[in-house]
């Protein structure tokens, strides 16, 4: 039971050592509510947390074995409470301190189908113009394309409907 133990530990120590130089929260396992796929939050079953569970649950096992407790099944549930208590503590850090200042951008900030905008240079025919558009409160500019291939006069709004390449193909927006 100690060899268990001390690779529990030593296991865990060096995954931990590993991911806090090189990154790599890539465990994170989420629980799909049927809602759409935004995460309400981080769970408690990320790399972090299951790491300093397994890291203390080995360190706990082995220091109380080596102090002299005998009984196996009581060296086991310390241990267990123990890396469970670390890792929701871990969890608690991750959730309410790293996690609730991250601002990563999302797959749905990059899709601009529906954006409104004004054109800034006019689209003749088939041939390329430009639009701007207000996107997170910054105006911001992007070559677009006709979706009928019909002329589109400067100032005329547009809508977005689907980007390829980064060119644009729009519509005209009536109001």
């Amino acid at each position: 039971m100690m060899t268990l133990f001390a690779i529990c530990f030593f296991v865990g120590l060096v995954l931990t050592i590993l991911i806090t130089f090189f990154g790599g929260d890539f465990f994170d396992l989420h629980v799909d509510h049927g809602a759409a796929h935004g995460h309400g939050g981080p769970s408690f079953f990320n790399l972090s947390s299951i790491l300093a569970s397994l890291t203390v649950f080995g360190g706990m096992g082995y220091m109380l074995g080596k102090v002299g407790m005998t009984s196996v099944l009581l060296i086991v549930l310390i241990a267990v409470g123990a890396g469970l208590f670390i890792g929701w503590l871990f969890f608690l850090l991750y959730a309410k301190v790293i996690y609730k200042h991250d601002h990563s951008m999302k797959e749905s900030d990059f899709d601009l189908s529906g954006q409104l905008g004004k054109l800034s240079v006019a689209i003749h025919g088939t041939g390329t113009g430009e639009m701007m558009f207000v996107l997170q409160g910054t105006t911001r500019t992007l070559s677009v394309r006709s979706e009928q291939g019909e002329s589109i006069p400067k100032g005329a709004k547009v809508i977005i409907l689907h980007v390829n390449k980064g060119v644009a193909t729009v519509t005209r927006f009536s109001d």
